[in-house]
């Protein structure tokens, strides 16, 4: 996959005042721009808010090495981070030792590796609760949402997750509706010219609402797709994460009045569905609404793994021919697909890093963590860091055959147990989803772009994927 030269290096609530019209312009101006360029305007915004912090004083990096603030770092960096706060620690690349540094005005410690992930992942040392920062986990979960919450309450809530998402029965008949909207889009490609990311996020989109049993118009289904879609392409950067909100809010609505409509009989679904079990819950229409957002739309953000898929295929032509052959025309269960798949989650994961909170003192590899100090898994060096065997190689045969989530330094949807952890239950689907889409784009009719734009990416954006979405015709 090439790099860039960055990598390489309204609605509203009743009982508010109007918003004034000058936001309202800004707003609407950061929307309009972000459709029409929204790699340029990401790429802007992010220098102006590194401007800001530099002119303010307000995160000033004093000192050398790791003294002062680093958040202007991470804002520079990205998905960079990690690895240069261990270079300036001095750490070498096959170390596993935690980097401490100041992270939005709290002490923090960055682990990788499997003790990191251990650690991390006990919920008996660290707690989730209050240690992602609002403006990212309000539009990327949700106020109230499982991802936040600790204890029993965690317990209780992540059992009807895995209940809904990760039992075998439901994945199977999710698989059977993600490879008929496939072949719908890939139908779509044979007219025009395609994008892999936007037109895999209709595709997967329309099959979560239908797995879901939400019972919506083609229409509506991929227009609520298109929306889940720019709230994941905005919330990572400080100043278009007020586009994130946006959309948060409107979702948010869109499915509490959902799961309203069920429970007040105005609205039918299957009674085994996953609305229909949502809706029975004893959740308030707002948190259930949420759950069911975060059971769907993380869906439709594999949409992003697509796009990276298929400039991988484009860099790794031999794999397109094992698939190939493998699949034979078929799109379901193909182990050279899966394992394709799980290569590209390896090694692009979603986000570089995760929060917790340390309930008590401790230590990894030595290092102590005191409680109440930020602790950081460092997921994208986890995932390729040196547990593993050529760890810098993209080799999807290391998962052929290979169950993923026995892999403990393999977290990029989370670690730990399913249903005891912070391990996301709707795993099995998004490596569903993605690999229907590999298996499809192996087809000998598929013709996927090779331009340098198509396959280039900035390590420096969050969240990252390829530039143009990647084109793709038949």
């Amino acid at each position: 996959m090439t790099h860039s030269n960055e990598a390489k290096a309204n609605n509203t609530d009743t009982n508010t005042s109007p918003m004034p019209q000058n936001i309202l312009t800004t707003i609407q101006g950061f929307i309009e721009d972000l459709r029409k360029d929204p790699q340029g305007t990401v790429k802007n915004l992010q220098t102006t808010a590194q401007g800001i912090f530099n002119e303010s004083g307000l995160l000033k990096n004093e000192g050398q090495g790791l003294a002062g603030e680093q958040a202007p770092s991470f804002i520079q960096n990205g998905y960079l981070f990690a690895g240069k706060m261990r270079r300036k620690a001095g750490l070498a690349p096959d170390s596993n030792q935690p980097v401490t540094f100041n992270l939005l005005g709290t002490p923090s410690v960055l682990v990788r590796g499997a003790e990191g992930v251990r650690y991390f992942y006990d919920t008996t040392k660290v707690k989730r609760a209050g240690a992602m920062p609002a403006f990212i986990s309000g539009p990327l979960f949700g106020k109230g949402a499982v991802h936040g919450l600790d204890g029993q309450e965690h317990l209780d809530r992540k059992n009807m997750m895995v209940n809904l998402a990760y039992d075998d029965a439901r994945v199977e008949q999710f698989k059977h509706l993600v490879a008929e909207e496939t072949e719908t889009m890939l139908s779509k490609w044979g007219e025009q010219e395609g994008n892999v990311y936007d037109d895999a996020a209709i595709a997967y989109g329309r099959a979560a609402f239908r797995w879901a049993g939400i019972p919506v118009s083609d229409e509506e289904m991929e227009e609520r797709a298109a929306q889940c879609s720019r709230l994941l392409d905005t919330f990572g950067s400080p100043l278009t994460n007020i586009v994130a909100w946006r959309e948060r809010r409107s979702l948010d609505m869109w499915y509490e009045q959902i799961i309203a409509k069920v429970r007040s009989g105005e609205m039918t679904v299957g009674e085994d569905s996953v609305v229909a079990h949502l809706a029975a819950s004893d959740l308030e229409d707002r948190t259930a609404g949420i759950e069911l957002q975060n059971l769907t739309r993380p869906t439709i953000a594999v949409s992003r793994f697509a796009a990276f898929a298929a400039a991988a295929l484009v860099e790794n032509q031999e794999w397109i021919e094992r698939i190939r052959h493998a699949s034979n025309g078929q799109l379901i269960d193909v182990p050279e697909a899966i394992a394709f798949a799980q290569e590209i989650r390896r090694t692009k994961p979603f986000v570089p890093m995760l929060p917790a909170t340390a309930i008590v003192d401790g230590e990894v590899s030595g290092c102590p963590i005191k409680k109440g100090q930020r602790v950081l898994i460092d997921i994208l060096n986890t995932n390729t860091g040196p547990d593993w065997d050529r760890p810098g190689t993209f080799d999807p045969s290391r998962f052929l055959n290979v169950d993923g989530e026995s892999i403990e330094t393999f977290v990029p949807q989370g670690g730990g147990n399913v249903r005891t952890g912070h391990r996301c239950p709707g795993e099995k689907i998004a490596v569903t989803a993605l690999s229907v889409v590999v298996a499809a784009l192996c087809r000998p009719d598929v013709r996927i772009s090779d331009d340098q734009e198509d396959t280039t990416f900035s390590w420096t954006r969050m969240l990252t994927r390829p530039t143009t979405g990647v084109r793709v015709s038949r």
